[in-house]
């Protein structure tokens, strides 16, 4: 589900909501309209019948007069304009105002005729009754006229609607988009920078509960770097007076007449070598990849291949080494050194017999590489991401090699702390070959 901003969830919410209003105001305002119309228009019928009443009985007052004639006279003089009026006996039709078609007898069964009147009866005497109308259409087509003048404004009203929704939008989002600014800005683990005043409530609750829980991590992990550096420390104490003592075995063993020096000595020298470069490492997979190296000196990646390979090939051929003069990058030696370290020796360790790893230095745009090539060695299609895993070891690896599993995951830590990365860059069927990547440094 793709996320949306919050400015874009008000601006939607406010033309929906805006639309919604201008159509369901366009229908109420017709209806109310047509209520209030009906209601003026019966009290209009109501005070016309009341004086054609009136009239009917003026008539019948002179001497020989017939209701009959009585109702045609005062229909005959009556203003009735823009009404009809009929005088009803039973079923006969005996007078009507306008000529043109009847409404028809009262208390006869609805037709069509009737219904596009509005009707009002008054009894008169003799047993007339007196019918007034007003016909429908006169209102009904100020009712459409006004009712698609409101619907027809409705796309004015959206227009206003996303002006008003975007200014509010952004006012609304405005606090949250300052802390995101502010958290964004603020590296790993260290101080928040202060708080800006906020008038929105919700805003202000967020912030102050992040600020808590940021003090929490905090405190955890100060606490597990504390633990961290302590242990490595307190380990790495013991591991070498244990090294001492055997290599001080080995020289007294081998100081006898005909002695030979203990293999046993030896192997017990070289796990010791491997638990500090495993308690060394696991000291340098403590940082914080994100917090990155605060300071450090300028580095000939060149130079640092060259002594990389001399160390990890002490006993065996070097390997094809391509290099320039100068390729610079700014960082911690030591760590960047441990890095390529671990790349030559996977590279020494799955490289065919015979066949030296090759070695590539170069400087592209704003980067230095490293490329290392295990000539017959073969990374399956499934273990590129695996072989990062802290810890975990391949199968070839298991079956063949002594080791933690701890090699490349802490290249690639190496070089993310300097900015940049490690990854495979081989395809299942070629030589094994990956690439450290770093920033170029370059001297103003």
């Amino acid at each position: 589900m793709r996320a949306q901003s919050l400015t874009t969830r008000v601006l939607r919410g406010t033309v929906f909501a805006t639309l919604v209003t201008a159509l369901a105001g366009a229908a109420t305002a017709a209806l109310l309209a047509r209520g209030l119309w009906q209601a003026h228009e019966r009290r209009a019928l109501l005070d016309l019948a009341a004086g054609l009443a009136q009239a009917v009985e003026r008539e019948g007052a002179e001497e020989g007069t017939t209701p009959e004639s009585a109702a045609v006279e005062a229909l005959r003089e009556s203003v009735t304009s823009g009404h009809r009026a009929e005088v009803w006996r039973g079923q006969i039709l005996i007078a009507a105002s306008l000529a043109g078609p009847s409404i028809g007898a009262p208390g006869a069964a609805p037709s069509a005729a009737q219904g596009a009147w509005l009707i009002v009866t008054r009894p008169l005497r003799g047993g007339l009754l007196l019918v007034v109308a007003s016909p429908r259409e006169k209102g009904e087509e100020a009712f459409r006229v006004f009712g698609w003048s409101l619907l027809l404004s409705a796309p004015v009203c959206v227009v206003v609607a996303v002006l008003i929704g975007r200014l509010v939008g952004r006012r609304v989002t405005r606090p949250l988009l300052d802390f995101r600014d502010r958290i964004g800005a603020a590296r790993p683990f260290d101080p928040l920078p202060p708080a800006a005043p906020s008038e929105v409530l919700e805003v202000a609750e967020l912030e102050a509960s992040f600020r808590r829980l940021w003090d929490r991590l905090q405190e955890t992990v100060a606490r597990e770097l504390e633990f961290a550096a302590n242990a490595s420390h307190e380990l790495r104490t013991p591991l070498t007076r244990i090294r001492l003592h055997a290599e001080r075995a080995r020289g007294a063993l081998g100081a006898l007449p005909g002695a030979a020096p203990s293999e046993e000595l030896r192997g017990l020298v070289e796990e010791i070598d491997r638990l500090v470069r495993l308690v060394d490492s696991l000291l340098v997979l403590s940082r914080d990849s994100a917090a990155g190296i605060p300071a450090g000196e300028v580095v000939n990646v060149s130079d640092l291949v060259a002594l990389a390979s001399r160390r990890v090939f002490a006993v065996a051929p070097l390997p094809e080494i391509e290099a320039p003069d100068e390729a610079l990058v700014r960082g911690d030696e030591a760590l960047l050194g441990i890095a390529v370290e671990n790349l030559l020796d996977n590279a020494r360790k799955f490289s065919l017999p015979g066949r030296p790893p090759r070695v590539t230095v170069s400087e592209e745009g704003p980067s230095v590489r490293v490329t290392v090539t295990s000539p017959g060695a073969r990374i399956a299609g499934d273990l590129g991401d695996r072989l990062f895993e802290r810890f975990y070891r391949g199968p070839e690896a298991r079956a063949s090699h002594a080791g933690h599993g701890l090699g490349l995951p802490l290249a690639r830590h190496v070089a993310r702390l300097h900015g940049g990365d490690v990854r495979p860059l081989s395809a299942p069927d070629e030589d094994a070959r990956f690439e450290l990547t770093l920033p170029a440094w370059r001297s103003l």
